[in-house]
């Protein structure tokens, strides 16, 4: 643990910090109730021995300003004092206090409240691992609930959350809005050929290809689902969306990733469909799907190229 020591006396000071040493303790000393309350702005001690008579800030005073500043991180308090009367009790605790040690000393009895404070100790860093596991755990979730386990990339319902959020704001602000739909060629093909092992393997190097695509934070790239991926593109018209289409197209043909079983590239290939909102629309789905609908013009027209509407 650490210990911090309060107190205005050298002599008390070395006194516990020898008790506390013994119980192979790190020691932090303050001479004044003030240098405490400014220590504990920017640390977290494990335990405090706060002396009460002191100059200037007492430590009731103190007790009181430490526990405003650290709210619900709370660890134990003793008391050091020549005054155990019911009325000064009742202040200590009232301030924020967990314990009292009369002076003079006796460090049988300090080591033990100390070796005491020690469960409440423990029991605080299990409290704060599990707080810890909770956090992590949350995430998790969070992640899966939002990003496609497999390529990393938003999921579906990341994309229909921001995209409404996204038309929203491009209609209040009158800006443009464009989706791209795209769809990887013949996918179900390339999955009968080479095994479905192979098959997430290709859309996870794809996925890698299109979120390398996006440069600027406000753009989201999202598997909408088996082998089809859209792209959420604020303030982006038409022409913009149309280049950035061309050269996800172009960067997935780079990956050279071979499909024998393809009717328009030895390779594997994208097809993609684009769509900008202008005010014209009057949901985000809208627009989804006018670029479904341009996606499907690039299939009947070939595939492998870039349909804008």
């Amino acid at each position: 643990m650490l210990v911090l020591i309060v107190d205005d006396s050298k002599v008390i000071r070395l006194l516990v910090a020898e008790c506390v040493a013994e119980l192979d303790h790190d020691v932090v000393y303050m001479e004044s109730g003030a240098e405490a309350v400014e220590y504990i702005k920017t640390h977290s001690p494990d335990l405090i021995m706060m002396d009460v008579e002191m100059p200037g800030i007492n430590g009731f005073e103190a007790t009181k300003q430490i526990r405003e500043i650290k709210g619900e991180d709370w660890f134990p308090i003793i008391f050091l004092s020549t005054k155990i009367d019911d009325e000064s009790y009742q202040k200590g605790i009232l301030a924020g206090g967990d314990a009292y040690l009369e002076k003079p000393i006796k460090p049988l009895r300090l080591q033990l409240q100390i070796k005491a404070m020690e469960r409440i100790y423990m029991m605080r860093q299990k409290l704060k691992s599990a707080q810890e596991d909770l956090l992590l755990a949350n995430e998790k979730y969070r992640r899966l609930s939002l990003f496609d386990e497999l390529t990393g990339l938003a999921n579906r319902r990341n994309f229909d959350r921001t995209l409404e959020k996204e038309f929203k704001l491009a209609k209040r602000e009158k800006k443009p809005l464009s989706v791209i739909i795209s769809d990887i060629d013949f996918f179900k093909i390339y999955n009968d050929t080479y095994g479905h092992q192979a098959g997430d393997e290709c859309l996870s190097a794809v996925a890698k290809a299109l979120s390398n695509g996006v440069s600027r934070p406000a753009d989201l790239a999202c598997r909408y689902g088996g082998e089809e991926f859209t792209f959420i593109l604020p303030s982006t018209d038409l022409k913009g969306a149309r280049e950035l289409a061309e050269r996800i197209r172009g960067s997935v043909s780079e990956l050279q990733i071979d499909h024998a079983g393809s009717k328009v590239s030895p390779h594997v290939s994208l097809s993609l469909g684009v769509s900008t909102y202008n005010g014209q629309f009057s949901s985000g789905e809208e627009i989804t799907k006018q670029a479904d609908a341009a996606l499907y013009q690039a299939k009947e027209s070939g595939r492998n190229k870039v349909v804008a509407i």
